[in-house]
């Protein structure tokens, strides 16, 4: 076991000397007065360039869900419209017609056409629902 991990830290190391060997040839590929240090990655910076990409999206990922549940509180809104128990619906109102008013003659022919539309809409609820539960997994956070 021990040749094992012996083996491994030397291949390390001969590693950590293979990044040496190339910033040397880097550097000897450079141009005379370049300074090689202007070539160094500052991580800080690339860790709070990072974090305030990540705040934007954060930030723009919050107005498209907010977006997103507007568009929802439109759909609910308009599906109690529609269909719903409520008296004033138009389902409700066509069903309850007064004979010979025109909302007698519409109650053959739209009632079916209005559950179409209402179900359909409740499907794009539903499938709208899907995404706006997938917002709230981290997988999903900038998608």
């Amino acid at each position: 076991m021990s040749n094992l991990y012996a083996k491994r830290f030397k291949m390390m190391l001969e590693a950590d000397e293979d990044l040496s060997l190339e910033r040397d040839a880097m550097e000897a590929s450079l141009d005379d007065g370049t300074n090689p240090a202007e070539f160094d990655a500052n991580i800080d910076s690339m860790k709070q360039a990072q974090s305030e990409i990540d705040d934007a999206l954060s930030k723009r990922n919050q107005e498209i869900v907010n977006e997103l549940q507007g568009w929802l509180n439109e759909i609910q809104t308009f599906l109690k419209i529609l269909n719903s128990e409520d008296s004033t619906s138009m389902q409700s109102r066509l069903a309850n017609a007064e004979a010979d008013t025109i909302f007698d003659k519409m109650k053959q022919s739209q009632q079916t056409k209005i559950s179409r539309v209402a179900s359909d809409l409740a499907s794009l609820e539903q499938a709208f629902l899907g995404f706006m539960a997938q917002t709230k997994n981290p997988k999903y956070k900038y998608v």
